[in-house]
């Protein structure tokens, strides 16, 4: 079975802040973190269920997971998402040092 992935609004946001704040550094740098980005929503497209729970899941009624991802430097993103039947949301994209979110966030 297949997932349909869909990055939510306030996840395109984050995702697009950080590409910037990358390029603003390193164009290359940024194409390779969405080829990152890319290949662990091709991974969720596979099997979302697959990773585990993330933090704030004890915050909301919804089951809320997250995928791991990175950079050849070692700097490590996250992907927060739920599963609701075949379709996989990402609710949000989270950077190295921000802090967990909280329960208003969802």
């Amino acid at each position: 079975m297949t997932f349909d992935v869909v990055v939510l609004t306030r996840a395109n946001l984050e995702l697009t802040s950080i590409v910037n704040w990358i390029a603003e550094r390193s164009t290359d740098g940024a194409i390779e973190w969405l080829d990152v980005f890319e290949s662990a929503k091709h991974s969720l497209e596979k099997n979302p269920l697959a990773f585990g729970f993330a933090l704030e899941n004890e915050f909301v009624d919804l089951e809320i997971r997250q995928i791991l991802f990175g950079t050849r430097r070692g700097s490590r993103y996250r992907a927060v998402y739920h599963v609701d039947g075949n379709k996989v949301r990402i609710l949000h994209v989270r950077g190295p040092g921000q802090p967990p979110l909280s329960a208003k966030d969802f």
